[in-house]
């Protein structure tokens, strides 16, 4: 469980500068007295990979500080975590402090089991359990409800056993780098406990099996199982905006960390620089910065499908984008609009693992994060493409507004109302960098379009929100 302040902290300063409320994140400048909305934003943090943290003490993106006393907001948030969730959740309790101004910050852990659930409502009534979508806590629907209760008892491949494969075959160093090993003797049964306790093995503590999962992060040679023979990356750089003649091409083998490794150092090679002016310096700073590739290309390793080895992940930079493909489609429910608010795993157990390798939260926000990343550094925004076989993310190379398509600027509409509920002009302005005129006829044309609308009857100050049509798509 990730409880550690400076995580927090980090993510609180980021969220504030990009003027985003990530899922994981609730900024108040103080507690209402609507305990039924307090509840259901408790609960969608409790059904979160590493639950969620209100931070008291902002005022529209901007730290002010806690005017008061804390202490009743403590309680009332701990006592209804407490009392009125099932399971029962805790709250961790600290403070940052931010542009000189205290921050109070209540951590809802994320609860033992999933989903939680509002004692007091009906389990199937469609408002037992909720979930976060940028800054909306919103209903899950009764089949997703469904779907976690049948997930929590479901068998994943990533835990099956590895056959043939015996514990000597791991690399026990590198267990020990990130496990509290004892290194008098390998394969001491207290040694055994502590990877059966992280189901890298599992059996019989005299003779144990590896797990796909303990096998693809800890084997002396991942590929040496014919099983996981393309359990690889294939890296390939071009020098235009087509597959001809790579410049660049390599096979990257070993564990899954070590793929990872060499993937984002090759990356930090080759990836767009973009100016950013500090005072009177110009700064060539990376499009896009290295947790930010490294989360892209651990998703892609974490999810992809290890029952279907007729290719590799495929990483491919082009002249004017990134590609990274994975075997294996989206699971089902999952689409490429529902993906920001929607969760899935097809290897929990890898995802479990390359979080303590450090990797990448695997709370499911990485598409969060992936949205506030592009929008703060002004690049067009991420495209995911699915199939039956595969799944896909291009990453755009930095461009002018005049270059952006005509979907990029559509798309890059719909992400800031998915991460801010509601946008004007000056956020537009803001995103792309662009006048007040270009602004305005671009939200005009999403008007014209049946894409946004206005909220309320201001003209002067216009806010506008996604229609009913997109929410759909969106949510569903």
């Amino acid at each position: 469980m990730l409880t550690d302040k400076q995580f927090w902290k980090s993510h609180i300063e980021e969220a504030l500068t990009n003027k985003a409320e990530y899922n994981f994140l609730d900024f108040k400048l103080d507690l209402s007295n609507k305990n039924e909305r307090l509840k259901e934003h408790i609960n969608a943090f409790g059904n979160l990979e590493i639950g969620g943290c209100f931070v008291f003490g902002v005022d529209d993106f901007v730290p002010v500080g806690i005017k008061e006393d804390g202490d009743p907001i403590i309680q009332r948030v701990t006592h209804i975590a407490s009392n009125t969730q099932e399971p029962k959740l805790n709250v961790e309790i600290f403070s940052v402090t931010i542009n000189s101004k205290q921050l109070l910050c209540l951590h809802i852990l994320s609860g033992s089991s999933k989903p939680v659930f509002i004692k007091d409502r009906a389990p199937l009534g469609g408002i037992a359990c909720f979930k976060r979508t940028g800054s909306l806590t919103i209903a899950m629907s009764i089949q997703e409800i469904k779907d976690l209760l049948a997930h929590s008892t479901e068998k994943y491949y990533d835990e099956s056993v590895v056959e043939d494969a015996v514990v000597e075959d791991l690399d026990f160093e590198k267990l020990c780098s990130l496990l509290p090993m004892d290194t008098s003797k390998p394969w001491l049964a207290k040694n055994i406990a502590i990877l059966k306790d992280n189901q890298i093995v599992v059996g019989h503590a005299k003779t144990p099996k590896v797990t796909v999962a303990g096998w693809l992060c800890f084997a002396k040679n991942v590929q040496a199982k014919r099983q996981f023979r393309n359990a690889y990356i294939e890296f390939q750089i071009f020098s235009s905006t087509t597959r001809e003649n790579p410049v660049k091409k390599q096979e990257i083998k070993g564990t899954l960390s070590e793929q990872i490794e060499q993937s984002i150092l090759i990356l930090q090679q080759y990836i767009w620089l973009i100016p950013e002016i500090h005072g009177v310096k110009r700064e060539d700073i990376p499009a896009y910065q290295d947790r930010v590739l490294r989360e892209v290309v651990t998703n892609s390793l974490v999810h992809r499908d290890y029952t279907k080895m007729h290719q590799p992940v495929k990483i491919a930079l082009f002249s004017n984008r990134l590609e990274i493909e994975n075997p294996g489609g989206l699971m089902p429910g999952l689409t490429t609009l529902n993906l920001v608010h929607k969760r899935d795993w097809r290897n929990p157990l890898l995802a479990e693992l390359m979080k303590k390798f450090g990797f990448g939260e695997m709370d499911g926000q990485g598409i969060d994060r992936l949205y506030a990343a592009t929008i703060a550094v002004k690049v067009p925004p991420p495209i995911f493409i699915s199939s039956h076989s595969s799944f896909s993310v291009m990453l755009s190379a930095p461009k002018l507004f005049e270059e952006f398509t005509f979907e990029e600027k559509h798309i890059m509409i719909i992400i800031m109302l998915i991460m801010q509920e509601k946008i004007d002009n000056e956020s537009v302005r803001r995103c792309f960098d662009i006048t007040a005129e270009k602004a305005s006829t671009l939200l005009k044309s999403m008007v014209v379009d049946h894409i946004i609308e206005l909220s309320g009857r201001s003209r002067k100050y216009a806010k506008y929100v996604l229609t009913n049509q997109y929410r759909e798509k969106v949510f569903e």
